[in-house]
């Protein structure tokens, strides 16, 4: 009996081993193909809720923290992550900057459902956490970016500084001073605007992370737009396409490529297939835009047919957001009741 007592405790000690290593393996494997392959990490992950159970807390608050990463980075919705990163958030201590990433990914999914004051709350947590790892920017810059977006300008420029003050890569300095030159044009500050901007390709330049040099030379095909200056707004427009890797999305770029040859009266062929090309990557915002000056580039052309054709796609889009906002009302209410219903599953 205590031979058979023992080989029990060891079959099960070699299993236990055996499921941690299969674990880990999975979870590295996860991590490797985050930044160029997270929809293939999400297949990966794509795990039943039964073999979670069987997760340790260190392994389930480890998954939620790769789970929400990777669906954040396909711009999925992070509402199947709720439950999980509760679990990270329990986990972690406040000294660890696991602790500060969940927080993070709460305060973005309180953003999702339009929670603002939630959403401050966990990304100011975060980035008193962040304070302690320099290099992480993340945080910073996702907390720059809600209070930007939420009209609380003077509070956003302040993170941003201090984003670029931590930074020590090129890189990370590139994308700081590319937030401050957003602020700078928002508030109509041409010269600070420019300054920063072309600090930011600077550095964009010195990193050679081509994604980075694109967005920096659209950032400034924009903000010449802004402030009339057509020709530099064309000619950095062009750049930035040819800089643009092949697997990123394109169609914020073809879009304004294709305005500007229209605005500064160039070739409208060329316009209307920048334009058209657009549509195919573009988020339904960015189409009611881009429909609305294909609409105008074709009635001025005589092109009646065409020109009610896109009237009449810009037109559907825009009553579909408006009932979109409707209903983010009662969308929230069912989200909240589903929430109540699945913690009552957990605690029973």
């Amino acid at each position: 009996m205590k031979i058979t007592s023992a080989l029990l405790s060891l079959s099960l000690l070699l299993f236990s081993c055996s499921h941690n290593n299969e674990t880990e393996a999975l979870f590295l494997k996860a991590d490797s193909l985050m930044d160029e392959y997270p929809d293939s990490v999400l297949q990966l992950l794509n795990i039943q809720p039964k073999e979670i159970e069987d997760f340790s807390d260190k392994e389930c608050a480890r998954y939620a923290l790769l789970l929400a990463r990777a669906t954040d980075k396909c711009k999925f919705s992070l509402l199947p992550c709720d439950s999980l990163l509760n679990v990270a958030l329990e986990y972690y201590d406040d000294d660890e900057k696991e602790k500060a990433m969940a927080l993070l990914y709460k305060g973005r999914l309180a953003v999702e459902m339009e929670e603002e004051k939630e959403a401050i709350s966990y990304l100011q947590k975060g980035l008193t956490i962040i304070q302690n790892f320099p290099k992480e920017l993340k945080i910073k810059s996702s907390l720059g970016n809600l209070y930007f977006d939420d009209g609380y300008y003077d509070e956003s420029i302040e993170i941003y500084e201090a984003m670029y003050q931590c930074s020590i890569t090129d890189l990370d300095k590139s994308i700081a001073l590319n937030s401050i030159s957003t602020y700078y044009c928002l508030i109509d500050e041409k010269d600070s605007t420019l300054m920063f901007q072309r600090k930011a390709l600077h550095y964009a330049i010195a990193s050679g992370d081509s994604l980075q040099i694109a967005m920096s030379k659209h950032n400034l095909s924009l903000e010449f737009d802004s402030f009339d200056e057509l020709d530099s707004a064309l000619y950095y427009a062009q750049n930035a396409l040819k800089r643009l890797p092949q697997k990123e999305n394109h169609g914020n770029y073809y879009s304004n490529l294709g305005y500007l040859i229209l605005k500064t009266g160039g070739n409208k062929d060329s316009a209307r297939y920048y334009m058209n090309k657009s549509l195919e990557e573009l988020s339904i915002e960015g189409k009611s835009t881009t429909l609305k000056n294909l609409y105008d580039l074709e009635k001025e052309n005589g092109d009646y047919k065409t020109a009610n054709t896109y009237l009449e796609e810009h037109s559907a889009i825009i009553d579909s957001l408006f009932y979109m906002e409707q209903s983010t009302e009662i969308q929230q209410l069912i989200y909240e009741y589903n929430t109540k219903m699945r913690e009552r599953e957990e605690q029973l």
